[in-house]
């Protein structure tokens, strides 16, 4: 496939092969090799085989931006098929031919126009800034830049009149879009004419504002908070490094590529499938996303929270995760069972939320026109609820004793036939408690509870253990 500008170029040489150039009037004025903005259609037409006309004027206005042609009288106006006079450019003047063009041509450019008759080529503003650059920076080589301008005039002197118009307007056309922009001291302007600048003294507020501008860059300096970012970042890595399986590879390690046969000797009940990893239920310190994502981590939290009394949370927080999954029947039968349980006024497990947040997911929910609407309904209540148990119950989840007990219970696998839940509430011992027979046979049997409840969508999970969902949430029938 050829690269845009060569497409570009055969389309130009294609045209300057049909092109029928000939001398046409303007105002009086004889305009040599030129031909019209209409001809150019009708060429590009012919031999560039676009579909319409708009195409074809497309390809005419790439020719002249890119420098293959060029207009002859209105410099810098985008191209119009009507009598519009062009010229073609010559090959050499191509940007193929001139990818980068030193410093050195174009000051015997500006030099050569200098030597001519000012009133017909005098240099403009911006050439008049670029060869005063020129000058500053190519003082070593002047002399030889002004040879070779005085010979390349000579030589130009000796073309014929029609010739001699056309290289000159092809030259300046090529510098026109070639040439560059930068200032400095101007050398043209003689000594005796220049007008005296006033120099104003700094003076104590200018040096107080000043200090104050940089004081205030040195604040915003991108590099300068580069540092604490990178702090940062090394603490985040240092924090997951346990746990990224490329620099601490996972246990048990795989069978089938190591000598360790490990994995064929790991317990297959039940009862101690119920026991997270140490590495796992160290997982959950991390962050609050790493807690809620895990299945076993969202019941000990619950538990947790039931302890606190605000279990609500979490369970809004998972019946809302499980609507997002739900099939599109089922969502306005669990919408309006998450409303009359968790938000409606006087409900049994009433989250705590604002009441500009309640109205916003209230407003939601009564706009929702389909089941996508719907499903997403509660984005303000969940957000907020979530972020409640983030700042304010996971920091004490951490530092609390169920936490602990599990990561011990993790650390210690002779507690397996146990279970987490078990090693939780009886601390660790296999002795029955003597006192507290409610809170026993509250959770000695966290299988009843289980059983009678939902899992939650494989998407929410990284495993596929169940879930217990919000107390007093019927499963929905099949």
């Amino acid at each position: 496939m050829m690269p845009p500008l060569t497409k570009i170029e055969v389309l130009a040489k294609r045209v300057m092969e049909g092109a029928q150039l000939k001398t046409h009037k303007y105002f009086r004025i004889a305009v040599p090799h030129a031909i019209t903005g209409q001809q150019l259609i009708a060429l590009v037409l012919e031999r560039g085989a676009p579909d319409d006309e708009a195409e074809a004027s497309h390809l005419a206005s790439l020719l002249l931006h890119h420098g293959y042609m060029f207009p002859v009288i209105e410099h810098g106006q985008p191209f119009k098929d009507d009598g519009t006079l062009y010229r073609l450019q010559r090959p050499y003047f191509w940007p193929s031919q001139a990818e980068l063009v030193p410093d050195v041509e174009y000051a015997i450019y500006l030099n050569k126009r200098l030597l001519r008759n000012e009133q017909k080529h005098g240099l403009e503003e911006d050439e008049v800034e670029s060869f005063n650059r020129l000058a500053d920076v190519l003082a070593h080589m002047w002399a030889f830049i002004v040879q070779q301008s005085e010979l390349q005039l000579k030589q130009q002197k000796e073309k014929k009149k029609v010739d001699k118009v056309v290289f000159d307007s092809e030259e300046r056309a090529f510098w026109k879009i070639r040439k560059p922009s930068r200032g400095g001291p101007n050398f043209l302007e003689d000594p005796y004419m220049k007008t005296e600048k006033k120099i104003r003294r700094q003076n104590a507020q200018g040096y107080r504002c000043l200090m104050d501008r940089l004081r205030f860059a040195i604040k915003t300096k991108p590099w300068l908070k580069a540092l604490k970012a990178s702090d940062t970042m090394v603490t985040w890595v240092d924090q997951r490094a346990e746990f990224d399986p490329f620099l601490h590879p996972p246990q048990p390690s795989n069978p089938w590529i190591s000598d360790e046969a490990s994995y064929w000797n790991q317990p297959t009940d039940t009862s101690s499938a119920e026991i997270p990893t140490e590495k796992r239920v160290k997982r959950w310190g991390l962050s609050v996303q790493e807690l809620v994502k895990d299945p076993i981590g969202r019941q000990v939290l619950e538990t947790f929270l039931e302890s606190e009394f605000s279990s609500e949370n979490i369970r809004f927080w998972i019946a809302i995760q499980d609507i997002k999954y739900a099939p599109n029947e089922q969502i306005y039968q669990k919408a309006e069972r998450i409303r009359e349980e968790f938000l409606a006024q006087g409900a049994p497990a009433q989250v705590n939320v604002d009441s500009r947040t309640l109205d916003q997911t209230l407003d939601c929910i009564s706009k929702a026109k389909d089941a996508s609407q719907m499903r997403f309904a509660f984005y303000h209540s969940e957000e907020h609820v979530f972020t409640l148990m983030a700042k304010d119950s996971y920091p004490r989840f951490v530092r609390s004793q169920i936490y602990k007990a599990v990561l011990t219970a993790a650390q210690q696998h002779g507690t397996k036939r146990l279970g987490w839940r078990n090693f939780v509430f009886n601390m660790g011992t296999t002795k029955k408690p003597t006192s507290s027979k409610p809170a026993k046979a509250r959770f000695s049997r966290p299988q009843d509870s289980i059983g009678t409840c939902q899992a939650l969508p494989k998407q929410l999970s990284s495993d596929s253990l169940p879930v217990r969902q919000a107390h007093g949430v019927k499963p929905d029938p099949e």
